[in-house]
């Protein structure tokens, strides 16, 4: 369910249908959805409406990587919608046939030949039985694959060919029939309860008949009395009490029985691979009411076979069909069905009548006889689907024009780096056309359909038939040219293109067969080998040819069987290669000579030795380190992408690189490409069909990068995306004042100055460059070539004419990839003097920034629910840049391990018999053909309604790519998808930092900015919050909502974008659901949760050091503790006193750290299988899930006891959940930063007030404390869009959640800090003596940060700050280093706390007073960093000040109406401790109960001499003491 990154796939498929070769079926017991497996892989879910007998392709699961041997369903519990298959290799998956998830995946070393699901007796799940290749029967869990238990024989083991399971009358138990392919018959007795996790059951009875090598063995179900057993060439029946044969019957000529099943209790149906079945009576002696039943056949009384099913055609199958029986129990007995998949892509189904025994009379007194034939009720297939479309659905070279039948694409690449799709086809040609042009033009609807140059394809021909692979190197490798494009044909040959010109390189033709795979050599191979290019043939052949040498390098030919794979040995300069027969040959490429050739164990050694994804050193630029060269370098040379470069570097220095080396964004997703195509063929001789892939991650990635380097620092300052000035002035005042200190300062601020200035020229000089005429350029470019080579003509001695020209040729190009690069496209491409045709060029630099709108345009546009609000319709279209789609979009959807499921086209989620009625114009509707007409209203209903429709797995991802787009989009300064529009508005941005002033251009753009930013937030609402209402508005009752627990594992996703979203979302679908829901919600997900009996680690774990921890504690589960309630009692899990863990038969149960399922697992433990450990770690992410869910529904929704918050044992045992993922040490099993941890932090602060009484608050503080003390050069702000390190991540979570707690509790948040600040100054007291170094410490080095959020409660939470204004000012003294006060005052330190009347500084004297709550005044002696409390007055103190000269303190009481004066003296000489004593004292006037209620009328103590002061009340009048 959760992937690492969010990809929307989206599928052209062609006007061909997949081929279809079905070697298993699946009817599911509610005779809703049929299920195909092929041989090539593939699962295709076919809906089923028995009404109308009507059968549609849905969807097509893609994943196995071998033949689908067998389905069945996961469970037989009504509504029931898992399944399971098998594959010829091992691969097992468990699906959600709603949506096509694969929810587990497991490799088995059994392969499987027949799967039954079994609901055993007092078991609330169903169980698997499974046999193959393998001497025992497995039962497996259906849902977590895992091995129960299995049946095992100690009489002549053999493969089990085929089982049955019934459960005998008054019996608690159930009876397994095995039948061995020796013919032995075993009998098992299974009672789940008294059998041992991975227990061997051995049978209990043993027979051998005379049945070898069976196919089925069905027990009837009427009297389970007789038994058919079927083989390939005969069927009989055995009596199941002795197993004595009562008859045999042989098979037709020229065919083989296949399987078998019971009509009634004397009628069975047996199928064969010819394709039909064949309907039988049974002999007296094998019906159990019979007297003759058990009784020696007679030789009048046989088997009578009285009906065939058959198709109506009966066509030669190449393939054995499929078959399954079942017999669905209706009100008037049974409905029998038999259902066929052939290999043919065909799936029959037919109804069996039932024969009554007075028809088989009258049957059998015909003359001549005759049997019955029983015609197909349902026959449908993929390509009788496609047929009936019309239109057909769409590929992706659909817009060739003058091509009736085209070629087959046989072979398809993406390039990334040109932003185009190559094609190679049956006849030889290779098309390459603009990816997201094309996708546009099939797709959307828009002005690009009447460019006559949208989209325009280059056309290579050079091959002779069929192009079976393509390759671009420079794709694999920087060290291969970008401009060769590689093919491989069946003409032999192996074609190197120059795909920016379309010319021909060269041409190898060294294999004597066709090209089947093109490979590039890693990159630690010798130089002479890097240049290769590696290719593998039909003859058995693998060939290195060097593409800058132009020759053969190696062609190793003496293989005698089909090659499997190819590997390589770098280090000791070998090529390996594996054969089909298991065959290893080693060969050396630079000699080319064949090494040695292995077999078997030897052969397996090498090929599991070798590195085949070796990774070589990579190179990277050595550019100079000052960004500011490198922008002048582009100022000078004019290359936009150096300056954009530039610029980007400067960027990432000013957020904190100045200070470190250290880089804190995460660039794997700064270069992946947001869009990639990849080709589908079910079957090698199929036309390619495209899969898109969107990458979200990336896009965002893509879009931010771009934005951000238009801006300059002051803008990212200005937009709240860094806050490096606001962590800048806090980390001054923690460290001590020096020279140095301030130089370092003064020296980022000019460089911030000049970067902002050069980066400005850098804007104006792009701007110049986009106003100049670019045509003037082009033409200014061939005049110069033609001059040069008119100069060159007479001179031409040495052949330098042909390096000139084409010199002269690249600079052309140079400058028409800059033109089309800033948004001029050229109409037309007229005819060069030499006469060669039109033909299309490649622009050699792509325009990145207008490929990514362009991308994300797409994706919007698909996405949109277009059709629920017309205002917002008209809105998207017009200002935002969206395109309705033109047809319904077939989506896809990735789940664990990569595999997916595609929508077929020829599946609308909305049924005919629910549609709506056609919404079009009128003139629209006449001037359509029908076909297009019912085309667009099914895309209408679709869009609107349908799309939401389909699960709620891809209502989520969609819901995510919609919601985290468009806020990344509206915080990109309003930006918009229309590409003049957004043209404008980059080049206002560099214009804009030069003008000053409000011209009328900045309020137009302004106002435009402020309808944008309206549209995004509209459309936003929509996906977030008013959608379900919207759809059911639109008639649909079968809205899918989103799933809670792909958004509770999204929480923290690496990209914020997305986070937010996310989080959006859930809260959003929380509210939706109501306290109902809600607590429903809570009854699942709380037994995931894990109960933590042990105490918290008693010391703050170390994040920044990923040194070894102490043992953490052990989280306890509670069905396991539930389980083992009486054993967990009397056994001592955990030794406490020596804080030594005692782990009793088992792994400790720990949230997974990985909230993705993609993560790598664990090493298995000592008698653990690696099954085990998968299960355990799915086990571990559900209780992950379990905490985000609950902590998310206890921080929004805690304060409501229906959920079952509040003062309960589920607030506890949540909060202790978050809090140990917060302190729990730093280990393997649980990484210092992980979206995990980070979860845990975020929802400790966002529901601080529900877990504060279940948690250790100080702990809690010193932990996030911890991750948060390098904020300063970490993290920027929360809305810094572009993803970061883990350790920035975690360190700007920490830092919100610090911020999140103080607003929600500031006087918790103060005392704590202020009980440390106390325990810190003890112990610095006695470091010396203790040996402690204290620098280390949490709050030694989180000053910063501490600084950072008193200035924020102060600003803010005022009210709570005068309550506890003593520990306000311990906690400020401790942070602010002593030096600054020396010889500044406190209110030009630390302004913020002056605003208060109750804190007074005497820079004379050095002292700092504070007045209490208490009425005591806090004396701090700066000098002697000490304080004393003085007893002042006997209610709080509302104003103290010391006087000019420092000899007098006043303090003023509001609530006594008191006012004193304070001297303090010191001992003689200086020495003793000095007294401070009461002078005077005066009654005031009382202040009114109104003026005492606002804190914000408070009177002021303000001196006007040495020895006089005046009370400044708040309504202005003054009163005047003398001292």
């Amino acid at each position: 369910m959760g992937s690492l990154n969010l990809v929307v796939p989206v599928v052209l498929w062609g006007r061909e249908a997949p081929t279809h070769d079905i070697c298993s079926v699946l009817l599911t017991r509610d005779v809703k959805t049929v299920v195909t497996g092929t041989r090539d892989g593939q699962i295709c879910i076919w809906d089923f409406d028995p009404p109308s007998l009507k059968l549609t392709a849905r969807c097509l699961l893609v994943g196995h990587t071998s033949s689908v041997q067998c389905l069945a369903q996961a469970s037989l519990t009504p509504g029931s919608q898992y399944i399971i298959s098998s594959s010829e290799n091992g691969e097992m998956c468990t699906w959600d046939i709603r949506d096509g998830r694969c929810l587990e995946v497991f490799k088995s070393a059994n392969v499987h030949s027949s799967m039954i699901a079994y609901q055993m007796l007092n078991v609330p799940d169903s169980r698997l039985f499974c046999v193959g290749n393998y001497p025992e029967i497995l039962v497996y869990d259906p849902m977590t694959l895992e091995v129960l238990f299995s049946l095992s024989a100690r009489i002549e083991p053999d493969w089990i060919s085929a089982v049955h399971i019934l459960r005998p009358p008054r019996r608690n138990d159930e009876v397994v029939l095995g039948l061995t392919t020796s013919g032995w018959v075993k009998v098992w007795t299974v009672s789940e309860r008294e059998v041992r996790p991975g227990e061997a059951i051995y049978e209990h009875e043993s027979k051998m008949i005379r049945s070898l090598n069976a196919l089925s063995m069905v027990c009837c179900d009427y009297n389970q009395r007789t038994v058919l057993i079927v083989t390939q060439n005969d069927w009989q029946i055995y009596d199941a009490g002795d197993f004595s044969q009562l008859c045999k019957v042989s098979v037709p000529t020229g065919e083989r029985w296949m399987g078998g099943d019971f009509l009634t209790a004397d009628r069975v149906i047996l199928w064969t691979d010819f394709g039909q079945a064949y309907i039988y009576k049974l002999p007296t002696n094998c019906i159990v009411e019979s007297r003759a039943f058990h009784n020696k056949q007679h030789e009048g009384d046989q088997a009578f076979m009285y009906g065939i099913v058959k198709p109506q055609h009966l066509e030669h199958l190449v393939n054995a069909p499929a078959w399954q029986y079942i017999a669905i129990p209706v009100s008037s007995g049974a409905e029998k069905l038999l259902l066929r998949g052939d290999c043919e892509g065909q799936v029959m189904l037919w109804r069996l009548a039932d024969v009554t025994d007075h028809q088989l009379v009258q049957i059998q007194q015909v003359q001549p006889f005759r049997c019955i034939n029983f015609a197909p009720t349902v026959n449908h297939s993929l390509m009788k689907s496609w047929l009936a479309m019309n239109p057909s659905p769409v590929g992706v070279l659909d817009q060739l024009e003058g091509e009736k039948n085209p070629p087959r694409i046989t072979a398809s690449l993406f390039l990334p780096l040109q932003g185009r799709l190559a094609c190679g086809r049956e006849d030889g040609s290779i098309i390459l056309v603009p990816a997201t042009e094309t996708i546009m033009l099939h797709l959307l609807h828009g002005k690009h359909h009447h460019y006559h140059n949208w989209a325009q394809p280059m056309v290579l021909r050079g091959h002779q038939g069929r192009v079976n692979c393509l390759l671009y190197p420079h794709g694999e490798s920087n060290r291969y040219d970008m401009a060769h494009l590689v093919s491989g044909g069946i003409d032999f040959s192996i074609s190197v293109w120059d795909m920016y010109t379309g010319n021909l390189v060269h041409r190898f033709v060294v294999q004597a067969g066709p090209i089947v795979q093109l490979l590039v050599p890693p990159p630690t191979c010798t130089p002479r080998i890097q240049n290769c290019i590696c290719s593998v043939s039909e003859d058995h052949s693998v060939a290195l040819m060097s593409i800058k040498e132009r020759k053969l390098v190696l062609l190793a030919s003496q293989h005698l069987y089909p090659i499997v794979t190819v590997k390589w040995r770098p280090q000791h300069d070998f090529l390996i290669v594996s054969c089909q027969d298991g065959s290893v040959y080693i060969w050396q490429m630079e000699t080319g000579h064949l090494d040695r050739v292995l077999q078997g164990v030897q052969a397996e050694e090498v090929i599991s030795a070798c590195d085949e994804h070796s990774q070589g050193v990579s190179s990277t630029d050595a550019g100079l380190a000052n960004p500011a060269v490198h922008l002048f370098r582009g100022l000078r040379h004019r290359n936009l992408a150096a300056i954009r470069h530039a610029a980007q570097r400067g960027i990432q220095q000013v957020l904190g690189e100045q200070n470190n080396q250290q880089d804190i964004h995460d660039h794997s997703k700064l270069r992946t490409c947001p869009l990639m195509v990849q080709g589908l063929r079910t079957h090698k001789q199929d036309a390619n069909s495209h899969v898109l892939f969107f990458d979200i991650e990336a896009l965002i990635v893509q879009l931010l990068s771009d934005e951000y380097a238009l801006m300059s620092p002051g803008t990212l300052e200005a937009n709240e995306l860094i806050q490096s000035s606001q962590y800048q002035r806090m980390n001054v005042l923690t460290h001590p004042a020096s020279p140095e200190g301030a130089k370092k300062i003064a020296a980022i601020s000019v460089f911030e100055e000049f970067f902002g200035k050069v980066k400005d020229k850098a804007g104006e000089m792009e701007k110049k460059m986009k106003e100049k005429d670019k045509h003037d350029l082009l033409g200014r470019a061939k005049d110069k070539a033609i001059n040069m080579e008119k100069t060159f003509k007479d001179r031409d001695k040495h052949g330098i004419l042909s390096k000139v020209k084409e010199s002269a040729e690249n600079v052309q190009t140079l400058i028409q990839s800059k033109v089309e690069s800033v948004g001029i496209r050229p109409t037309s491409l007229t005819p060069d003097k030499e006469g060669n045709d039109g033909r299309v060029h490649i622009s050699r630099h792509l325009d990145i920034t207008a490929q990514t709108l362009q991308i994300g345009q797409v994706l919007m546009s698909l996405l949109h629910s277009w059709g629920l609000d017309t205002s917002l319709d008209t809105t998207c279209e017009n200002i935002l840049g969206l395109l309705k789609p033109r047809v319904p979009v077939s989506f896809g959807l990735l789940s664990k391990s990569g595999y997916m499921s595609l929508v077929m086209p020829t599946w609308h989620p909305v049924p005919h018999n629910q549609m709506p009625p056609i919404n079009l114009p009128p003139e629209l509707e006449e001037e359509l053909p029908p076909e297009m007409v019912q085309l667009e209203h099914l895309t209408q209903v679709f869009t609107s309604r349908g799309h939401w429709e389909i699960s709620s797995a891809m209502t989520t991802h969609h819901l995510l790519t919609l919601v985290s787009l468009a806020n990344t989009l509206q915080d990109m300064n309003a930006a918009t998808l229309i590409p003049e529009q957004e043209r404008r508005r980059k080049n206002h941005m560099q214009s804009s930092k030069s003008s000053q002033g409000n011209n009328p251009q900045e309020v137009e753009f302004a106002q435009q900015q402020v309808v944008i930013k309206q549209g995004w937030s509209r459309l936003t609402a929509l996906h977030t919050v008013l959608l379900p209402g919207q759809v059911a508005q639109s008639g649909s009752t079968s809205f899918t909502p989103p799933m809670v627990e792909i958004l509770a594992r999204r929480w923290q996703d690496r990209c914020q974008e997305v986070r937010e979203a996310a989080q959006a979302l859930l809260k959003t679908e929380l509210s939706r659901m109501g306290a109902e829901g809600r607590k429903v919600l809570v009854e699942e997900w709380s037994a995931h949760l894990p109960s933590y009996t042990d105490p918290l680690p008693t010391t703050v774990p170390t994040y920044n050091n990923h040194h070894e921890a102490m043992q953490s504690p052990k989280p306890e589960h509670n069905s396991t503790k539930q389980q083992n309630s009486s054993s967990h009692n009397n056994q001592t899990v955990n030794n406490v006193g020596n804080g030594s863990h005692t782990i009793v038969s088992e792994r400790p149960m720990e949230p997974h750290p990985h909230l993705d399922e993609e993560h790598e697992e664990e090493e298995p433990m000592d008698g653990e299988s690696h099954r085990d450990v998968v299960a355990q770690s799915e086990g571990r992410r559900k209780q992950a899930t379990a905490i985000i869910l609950l902590g998310v529904i206890g921080a929004y929704h805690g304060q409501d006891s229906q959920e079952g918050f509040g003062l309960g044992q589920l607030a506890m045992q949540t909060s202790k959940a978050l809090a140990y993922l917060l302190l729990a040490p730093v280990s393997s099993k649980m990484p210092g930063h992980t979206p995990l941890r980070r979860a845990a932090m975020d929802l400790i602060g966002r529901g601080f007030p529900v877990w504060e009484p279940y948690l250790d608050v100080a702990k809690v503080l010193l932990a996030l404390l911890d991750l948060c003390a390098d904020t300063d050069r970490l993290a920027p702000s929360m809305k810094y869009g572009l993803p970061l390190i883990p350790e920035a991540d975690s360190c700007r979570t920490a830092s919100n959640a610090l911020t999140c707690i103080a607003e929600a509790r500031p006087p918790a948040f103060i005392t704590t800090m202020a009980r440390e600040v106390a325990r810190f100054n003890t112990l610095q007291q006695n470091a010396q003596s203790l040996q402690m170094n204290l620098h280390n410490s949490v709050l030694y080095r989180a000053k910063t940060e501490i600084l950072r959020i008193m200035d924020y409660l102060i600003q803010h939470k005022r009210v709570f700050i005068m309550d506890l204004m003593v520990e306000v000012t311990d906690i400020v003294l401790h942070c602010v280093d002593p030096g600054h006060l020396k010889s500044r005052g406190l209110n030009e330190v630390f302004p913020a706390i002056c605003g208060f009347p109750q804190v007074s500084h005497c820079p004379h004297t050095r002292r700092i007073a504070t007045g209490a709550k208490n009425g005591s005044i806090a004396m701090y002696e700066l000098r002697a960093s000490k304080c004393q409390m003085i007893p002042a007055h006997q209610e709080p103190v509302t104003a103290v000040s010391f006087s000019p000269d420092g000899k007098y303190l006043t303090s003023y009481s509001m609530m006594e109406s008191k006012l004193s004066f304070w001297q303090t003296s010191a001992g003689m000489f200086g020495l003793g401790t000095s007294q401070t004593k009461c002078t005077k004292s005066y009654s005031t006037i009382p202040v009114p109960e109104i003026v005492r209620m606002n804190p914000q009328r408070l009177p002021k103590l303000v001196w006007v001499s040495n020895r006089t002061v005046v009370l400044m009340m708040a309504d202005g009048t003054e009163h005047r003491f003398n001292a």
